[in-house]
């Protein structure tokens, strides 16, 4: 992520919209009150994970190698279509995970002793359906990334 200045642009820009649309989709897939309140603490979250586990973990990387493994051509749409998978399945799990169990061991209504429960649930409802939004809505956030990427970095 911060090896170059337009990678880093693009991560956080990524980031943004990632989160912005992941909490919509958390607000309407949890039946969640559609409120300022809850789109900015989950769109925080989201956007948290997705930036630290940028720092820490290769996973563009890893999504282009697979591509590659299998012979896909750099720039085709199935490269594209491959390599993202990994990136989406990195980015999807850990915020599950962790923006699920914020936001239900946080909660004051949950008792305690159910919090480990819910919060299992909760994973594995949200995770199958937060995967394909993810996956999809990554290639658009990855467009606007670069855009804004260009725009500041290459034309400065």
């Amino acid at each position: 992520m911060f090896k170059d200045h337009f990678g880093t642009v693009l991560t956080n820009v990524l980031a943004i919209v990632m989160g912005i649309v992941m909490a919509v989709a958390v607000i309407i897939i949890d039946h969640q009150a559609f409120n300022i309140s809850n789109v900015f603490k989950i769109w925080a979250m989201v956007t948290f994970v997705v930036l630290t586990v940028s720092i820490f973990v290769p996973y563009v990387k890893w999504g282009n190698a697979s591509a590659a493994a299998l012979h896909l051509k750099e720039g085709t749409i199935g490269f594209k279509l491959v390599a993202g998978i990994i990136p989406s399945l990195i980015l999807n799990t850990f915020n599950t995970v962790i923006v699920s169990g914020a936001s239900i061991m946080y909660s004051e209504t949950i008792p305690a002793a159910a919090q480990t429960g819910i919060w299992i649930e909760a994973i594995i409802h949200d995770w199958p359906i937060c995967l394909v939004v993810s996956y999809i809505a990554a290639f658009a956030a990855e467009a606007i990334g670069k855009k804004v990427a260009e725009k500041n970095v290459l034309s400065a």
